[in-house]
């Protein structure tokens, strides 16, 4: 009974995983780009695309670099004190018609995401104290828009570079190291049933 159950969790389990990686394999690329670097450090893309297909769903792919560290101090001082930990770099993504007109606008950080990403790094520390440092690095979708039309849209995506955090006995830092926007059209949407932390939206 109990290995017929675990039987057929894992057949879910291997389905849920089969039928993801096909929705997220769907559609073309209608653009790759590097994100550029600006004189204060910030990530910037800025730039046209052309839709073909009309109301079909398009995704926003981030291929990204994070890395970060933290210090805290443990003494009896310190111990009730809040931490101060930043988990992931704040970003601003808007999507625009041709005419300017903003239809999307989202204002948040990329921490919802790190957890669906690999990682690698490790921590110290003694009875009073504690650091450590990691860094993420993947691919995650950022978004699933529905557009109205075809035609041209302007997607701009600004992202801080370096975001940090101090407290008294406490100290973090994220940097973005690199990144990379690729835009699809014509996919198949992530199915709700896995509850991926992108949004999706009509505009």
């Amino acid at each position: 009974m109990i290995f017929g159950i675990m039987g057929m969790l894992l057949i879910a389990a291997a389905c849920r995983f089969a039928m993801q990686r096909k929705q997220l394999s769907s559609g073309r690329n209608i653009g790759r780009f590097p994100l550029h670097r600006e004189d204060e450090g910030n990530y910037v893309f800025n730039d046209l695309v052309t839709i073909t297909g009309q109301k079909k769903w398009c995704r926003l792919l981030l291929s990204f670099k994070l890395q970060g560290t933290y210090q805290i101090d443990m003494t009896p001082r310190y111990f009730f004190k809040p931490a101060a930990l930043v988990m992931g770099t704040p970003f601003i993504l808007t999507i625009s018609d041709a005419a300017g007109r903003v239809l999307y606008r989202e204002e948040d950080t990329l921490a919802r995401f790190l957890a669906w990403l690999g990682g690698r790094g490790g921590s110290r520390g003694t009875f009073f104290s504690e650091q450590g440092r990691g860094i993420h690095e993947g691919r995650i979708t950022l978004l699933e828009f529905l557009p109205g039309h075809s035609g041209l849209y302007r997607i701009s995506l600004n992202m801080q570079s370096r975001v940090e955090g101090k407290a008294p006995g406490a100290s973090s830092y994220c940097e973005l190291l690199e990144a990379e926007l690729t835009v699809k059209e014509d996919v198949i949407p992530l199915s709700k049933t896995v509850k991926y932390p992108h949004k999706r939206v009509h505009i």
